[in-house]
């Protein structure tokens, strides 16, 4: 090959500090609720997802947060 050390160590530095770059990029994104697509597509499996962290333990079937309590249960099951 052509390239001596010192050259070949620059392009491999250089290799390194782009990479590093690029996968600094991608974790600065902005996440959205993961849990709330998760309960979408749950839906199409014909499952319902609730969040049950009311005062008294109410469930509701939409939210904006994070939710701790999640209770996904089949449809046709009673849900309390």
């Amino acid at each position: 090959m052509g390239l001596s050390k010192p050259s070949l160590l620059f392009v491999l530095v250089l290799f390194a500090v782009l990479a590093s770059e690029k996968s600094v990029a991608v974790q600065a994104r902005f996440l959205s609720s993961a849990q709330q697509r998760y309960a979408n597509v749950f839906a199409t499996l014909g499952l319902v997802c609730k969040c049950c962290d009311g005062p008294k333990g109410e469930c509701t079937s939409s939210w904006t947060n994070s939710c701790p309590k999640i209770k996904c249960l089949p449809w046709k099951q009673n849900y309390q």
